[in-house]
């Protein structure tokens, strides 16, 4: 398992000569990126069966969730899916309700837990902007200064392939990383690994860093907009305007990499929509036993639950909506019964209780 395999491995990355250097030089790869998270000092090793095995699962997760929002999208009318998600108000009339459950390309990242018992996934983040792509060169930095090798393509590598091809494919000759000064503000940098990589491998491309006060106006213009792709990697919340300069690009002509459809498929809800008997039928034999095998079990509260949930606290971390970043996250047993009833009851928005694992 993931612990044993990485004890003894740690322990002697910690007794290199150039543990301290290597630490400070993975440190400083990320603030030379601008990004203010930091990563920890030291790198982590996984099976290859065990990375195949979770790489299929993160594929069987992801079909399971298309079949459900298939048969929902199928179902219920927009007012109800809005409703069903909590799609804030200025983001729903934008949504393309047609094309919601249309699969095609996917960007996600998995948020997983190596556990005494096995790997669990706690999210799924469908975006564009997930994230977490900058640990991987920290990491790669860290190796290469201890004068270790370590294996792994850069995900920034694969996501310039993917809009390299996209331009080409297209005949777009423009790519524009979109933020927002809010978003910027948070740390999460410039993508500038990927800006790198675009310059390297389509040096033909014109590739820019820009936000709705800095894109360059002329580029709003058809004949202009149909040369750009946006890697947009800010969330409808992050946005100033409730997405109206999105929907501004979307419409002038310009390949946006996600909108608001994929938002939807980030809703701390889907596990809990996994695990409910009621849907299991629409999912084959192989889709249910990953669930099983792989997502702690996670379901929606309302009044009929939270009596029990609040009781079982311990065993349980709460989770709202469409936070991230360890926003509108509980951990039931940091909180007396009283205060955690009062904070999933407040202002009425959507909870789900999810059995909480513990990492190895």
């Amino acid at each position: 398992m993931f612990a044993a395999d990485n004890r003894e491995f740690l322990a002697g990355q910690h007794d290199e000569p150039d543990y301290a250097m290597a630490a400070r030089g993975a440190a400083q790869l990320l603030a030379d990126l601008g990004v203010s998270f930091r990563s920890l000092p030291y790198y982590f090793r996984i099976d290859a069966a065990a990375h195949a095995g979770l790489v299929r699962a993160t594929h069987v997760l992801a079909r399971a969730q298309d079949k459900l929002l298939r048969s929902l999208a199928a179902t219920l009318s927009a007012e109800q899916l809005v409703a069903m998600f909590e799609v804030p108000p200025d983001m729903a009339p934008h949504i393309d309700w047609t094309d919601v459950a249309s699969t095609g390309l996917r960007m996600l990242r998995a948020d997983i837990i190596p556990t005494e018992e096995g790997y669990y996934f706690c999210e799924l983040n469908h975006f564009s902007g997930v994230g977490a792509g900058e640990g991987h060169h920290s990491a790669h930095a860290f190796a290469e200064l201890l004068g270790r090798p370590v294996a792994g393509v850069s995900p920034f590598r694969q996501l310039a392939h993917l809009y390299a091809t996209e331009c080409r494919r297209t005949g777009r000759t423009r790519v524009v990383v979109l933020d927002t000064p809010q978003h910027r503000a948070q740390g999460f940098g410039e993508c500038l690994m990927l800006q790198r990589y675009l310059r390297l491998m389509a040096p033909d491309l014109d590739t820019s860093y820009h936000d709705e006060d800095t894109y360059p106006a002329d580029w709003l213009r058809p004949g202009q907009a149909r040369q750009t792709l946006v890697h947009r990697i800010v969330t409808h919340d992050d946005t100033p305007d409730g997405g109206a300069f999105l929907v501004r690009l979307r419409d002038s002509g310009v390949e946006v990499s996600t909108m608001f459809e994929a938002e939807l498929k980030m809703h701390r809800r889907w596990l809990s929509l996994l695990c409910d008997p009621g849907y299991q039928h629409l999912l084959d034999a192989e889709e249910r036993a990953t669930i099983k095998q792989c997502v702690p079990h996670t379901y929606d509260l309302d009044p009929g639950t939270v009596d029990a949930a609040v009781a079982d606290k311990d065993r349980l971390v709460f989770k709202r909506s469409y936070t991230y970043g360890g926003k509108g996250v509980l951990v039931g047993d940091q909180h007396s019964p009283e205060q955690l009833r009062t904070l999933l009851t407040a202002d009425g928005s959507a909870w789900v209780a999810q059995r909480r694992v513990y990492t190895s």
